[in-house]
């Protein structure tokens, strides 16, 4: 029993007579910027400096090495986003100090933000900073020194002022909606609805993320019917809708601008009011602008409605869209009628021929004409009910199959969209 017990006792494992010495690691690191913003307008200067001390010496058999690299924090130093060194920088060492260091200038931080990371813009983002000391040669291997350090990164500011998805949201909405593009220009977003009295936001979806459109000013008021100047950043909030009711909303891409028009300043339909056959001993009459007819030849002298698309921007603005019509497509000469039947106050029916309608200017002299319209081009329209302007034809080019007549401006564009 006692040789047993002594036998047990001999061979109980000790780590202090079997394990080797601890490696002592000397390599030290640090960041002597962790906070840095890039600077657009000094793009040479040094914007992030990282500096090391040396790894544990080693025998002469040994040769050392130093690899850094540079990151964004997530990315695990992946091959495709890494920047190394010696490829993407250089790093330096004062043989003096026994430092050595890796500066990063503005330029180089901007460029990779931009380029090689594809990061969100406006956004901080991380960096990290890698240093891995190994050695080649020498009888046994050596494990590496290997050191992180991180820094937070603000990139040069970017003015964002774009859209791959709109909506109208807040309290003062029953529901989130869409804002869809008007048919007659893609930078032009256009809703109409009911709103209570409460908080609107305008949320944009661009490149993976939510924006809102504010007032420039800071302030949530609405201008009602006038044009505001809006900025675009990730700060939730919009305007104060002060009383329930119907309101319609214009956000311009280009000029950036929102207008809100409540039911006070809403914008209204043409209303005309004309002598048919622009004979003045002819009672007038009054039509409001609700769709157009065409006549002319090209129309073999028959009246043809164009079953056009009001817009939601402006209900003066009419789009005819052949990829939704079934006309699909316009082209040759005809005029613009705003109906094809209509009575005067005492019972006395008129057609197409009589009522007022759209066509291209009168001569200088004031007389009937027929003008081409060219594809791409704004044509201007004459607007009348006499004889001149209702023998006056515009040549509408072949195969138009995207045109926006602008009754407000009194315009006319024809395309061909493929």
């Amino acid at each position: 029993m006692g040789a047993a017990l002594l036998l047990a006792t001999s061979c109980t494992y000790d780590p202090y007579d079997t394990d080797i010495d601890p490696v002592i690691e000397t390599l030290t690191l640090k960041c002597e910027t962790p906070r840095v913003q890039i600077d657009e307008n000094n793009l040479t200067a040094g914007a992030l400096t990282f500096t090391w001390t040396g790894a544990r010496p080693m025998s002469d058999e040994y040769m050392s090495m130093y690899k850094a690299e540079l990151d964004v924090l997530g990315n695990s130093f992946g091959s495709k986003t890494v920047i190394t060194s010696g490829v993407g920088f250089d790093y330096y060492f004062d043989e003096e100090a026994g430092i050595y260091s890796a500066t990063f200038t503005n330029e180089q931080l901007n460029n990779w933000f931009n380029e090689r990371w594809a990061l969100p813009v406006n956004k901080d983002f991380t960096v990290e900073f890698r240093v891995i000391a190994q050695w080649s040669g020498g009888p046994e291997f050596e494990m590496p020194e290997v050191r992180k350090v991180s820094a937070v990164v603000t990139p040069v500011h970017v003015e964002i002022f774009n859209c791959d998805e709109m909506a109208i949201a807040g309290n003062a909405i029953a529901a989130s909606e869409k804002i869809n593009k008007t048919y007659e220009n893609e930078n032009v977003y256009a809703w109409k609805g009911a709103l209570t009295t409460g908080e609107v936001e305008i949320p944009i979806q661009f490149d993976g993320m939510t924006y809102y459109l504010h007032n420039a000013d800071g302030s949530t008021a609405i201008a009602d019917g006038q044009a505001m100047t809006v900025v675009m950043n990730e700060t939730k909030g919009g305007w104060t809708v002060p009383a329930a009711g119907e309101y319609r909303f214009v956000i311009n891409m280009i000029d950036r601008t929102a207008t809100i028009y409540s039911e006070a300043t809403d914008l209204h339909p043409l209303v005309l009011t004309f002598h048919p056959d622009g004979v003045e001993s002819k009672p007038e009459v009054t039509l409001t602008v609700e769709d157009l007819w065409a006549y002319g030849g090209a129309t073999s002298w028959g009246a043809k409605k164009l079953n056009l698309i009001q817009s939601l921007a402006d209900p003066q603005v009419f789009i005819f869209d052949g990829s939704t019509n079934d006309h699909k497509t316009l082209g040759g000469d005809m005029k613009f009628c705003i109906t094809n039947s209509f009575k005067d106050e005492n019972g006395t029916s008129y057609t197409q021929n009589d009522a007022y309608c759209f066509t291209c200017p009168l001569t200088a002299e004031g007389k009937r004409q027929k003008l081409s319209a060219e594809l791409n081009k704004v044509f201007q329209l004459n607007g009348g009910a006499d004889g001149e302007t209702r023998n006056s034809y515009i040549i509408v080019p072949s195969g138009s199959n995207l045109i926006v007549f602008d009754l407000r401006n009194q315009t006319f564009l024809a395309k061909k969209v493929e």
